[in-house]
């Protein structure tokens, strides 16, 4: 027994050596998919309401489009990546630096209110992850607020359906699907092992921001009852929004973007 357990000593002894020594490797890949996904569906929510039809930016569009795919690249170059949040978040790791990482500070998401929903494939439904941020209006008592002090918008749902109903008459839309892919690569052993992991989410980055922090509220009370009419009546009554998954993600749209 004493010498199962001096091998089993041993073994981590060495497997922590060899990670100390580098021989195991670590490359993050982030895959953006079709333009325009969901859009259809976002842009048929906006016109039983009145609004505009979002206009899909172009790829790289400055300003108005999401950070550009990231090829496979090394942990420690990645760590200043756009996407570190959102793939930390997906892939359910803390965003923080290792233990004896230099600090680095990631790069912003352009300005604007984005929708998110985590998904579970590349393959998003989009008429149930529509449905779902139309649905976030019950989380209102009234008018959506500014904001400013208050907690109504640490759920990502509620911004998700601000970002839906951005009443601005130049809006503009880049609704992508993101892959986050880590990959974990042990060269000590033969032959080498891989571990890959994948997490994925659709997210629209709708321009200009309408919910900008201490500014004013995001649609005017015209606006507002064109919106709870046709979503089949008032949303005078609070229901309890569920707090969203891309609140860590993105420490909201309003802060880390």
């Amino acid at each position: 027994m004493a010498a199962l357990r001096s091998l089993a000593f041993l073994g981590a002894s060495v497997l922590a050596l060899g990670k100390a020594n580098g021989v195991e490797t670590i490359n993050y890949t982030v895959k953006l998919e079709k333009v325009g996904e969901c859009l259809t569906d976002i842009n048929t929510a906006r016109d039983a309401v009145g609004f505009i039809s979002f206009v899909q930016v172009g790829v790289d569009e400055e300003g108005k489009s999401l950070p550009d795919a990231v090829a496979s690249t090394a942990e420690t170059n990645f760590k200043t990546s756009a996407w570190k949040p959102v793939c930390d978040s997906l892939l359910g790791k803390s965003s923080t630096d290792a233990p004896g990482a230099s600090a680095s500070t990631p790069a912003k998401f352009p300005s604007g209110t984005y929708a998110f929903k985590a998904l579970e494939s590349n393959s998003p439904t989009c008429s149930d992850i529509v449905g779902e941020w139309k649905a976030a209006y019950k989380n209102f008592k009234g008018l959506p607020p500014p904001n400013k002090d208050t907690k109504l918008y640490d759920d990502r749902n509620n911004v998700s359906f601000v970002a839906v109903y951005n009443p601005s008459p130049d809006a503009t839309a880049d609704c992508r699907v993101v892959t986050c892919i880590k990959e974990t690569t042990n060269t000590e052993l033969q032959p080498q092992t891989k571990n890959t992991e994948a997490g994925y989410a659709l997210i629209c980055m709708t321009t200009p921001d309408v919910l900008p922090q201490n500014s004013t509220a995001p649609f005017t009370d015209e606006q507002w009852a064109k919106i709870t009419k046709a979503l089949g009546g008032s949303a005078s009554a609070a229901v309890p929004g569920l707090l969203g998954f891309a609140t860590a993600l993105f420490g909201l749209a309003l802060s880390l973007f």
